[in-house]
C-alpha cells in the first residue's frame, strides 16, 4: 500500500466511527428519549419550613382515642416564627378538630387525606394562610 491509500484508509474508519458514534447518540435522543415527569421533580421540592405543633392524644366520638403527632409545613421563616406565638391557639383548633372526629373518621388514608384538608383549612383561619401542609408524623388510633 502507499501512503495516500494508507491515510485514505485511517481517515474513513476515523469517519465511519465518528458517524457511528454520533448516529447511535442522535438516534437514542430522537427515538428513546423518555419525557420527564415533572411530578417528581416538585415532590421532591420543599417549598417551606416545617413547625412541629405537638403530639395529641384525644377522645373520639364513640369511645375510641388517637394519639398523633403533627407538623405543619409554613410558607416561609417569619411565618414559622410569627407561629410560634399562636402555638396555643394552633394546638386548640387541631383538639377541637380531632375530637369531633369518630375511628370511621380516621381509620382510611382517604379519611386521613380528608382530615388533612380539614385541618390545614381551620388551622389556616389563625395562621392567615401560612400553612401549605399538615404532617403526621405518629397515628395511632383503637
Amino acid at each position: 500500500m502507499n501512503r495516500k491509500t494508507l491515510i485514505f484508509v485511517i481517515l474513513a474508519l476515523f469517519l465511519g466511527v465518528a458517524l457511528g458514534v454520533g448516529g447511535t447518540i442522535g438516534a437514542q435522543k430522537v427515538f428513546f428519549n423518555t419525557p420527564v415527569d415533572s411530578t417528581k421533580e416538585t415532590a421532591v421540592k420543599k417549598t417551606g419550613p416545617l413547625l412541629p405543633i405537638g403530639e395529641f392524644t384525644v377522645n373520639l366520638q364513640g369511645g375510641a382515642f388517637l394519639k398523633t403527632a403533627i407538623t405543619v409545613q409554613v410558607t416561609d421563616a417569619k411565618a414559622g416564627e410569627h407561629l410560634k406565638e399562636e402555638d396555643a391557639f394552633l394546638k386548640d383548633r387541631v383538639n377541637s378538630v380531632l375530637a369531633n372526629k369518630s375511628l370511621a373518621d380516621v381509620q382510611t388514608p382517604d379519611a386521613r387525606e380528608t382530615l388533612r384538608k380539614e385541618l390545614i383549612e381551620r388551622l389556616n383561619e389563625v395562621a392567615e394562610n401560612k400553612i401549605i401542609d399538615v404532617l403526621f408524623l405518629s397515628f395511632v388510633y383503637q
